[in-house]
């Protein structure tokens, strides 16, 4: 059974992190974490060549992310 309020928060922290400016990538091949990016410059993000240096977080959920990222 699918819980309804869990993909919701799950969203909801999604497009909080996008907002912060971080770049969610996905969650790894066995669905046990997921990775989040923060680039050196956002503003950049259709061009990778000029998004300079990344740091790379990985959390249980996006809330969990969320929660932790600022």
């Amino acid at each position: 059974m699918i819980d309804r309020d869990y993909i919701r928060r799950e969203n909801k922290a999604y497009d909080s992190l996008v907002s912060k400016g971080y770049t969610p990538q996905g969650a790894d091949k066995g669905f046990k974490s997921v990775c989040v990016m923060k680039f050196e410059h956002p503003e950049f993000r259709d061009n990778p060549v000029k998004r300079g240096k990344c740091v790379e977080h990985h959390f249980k959920n996006w809330q969990e992310a969320d929660a932790q990222l600022n």
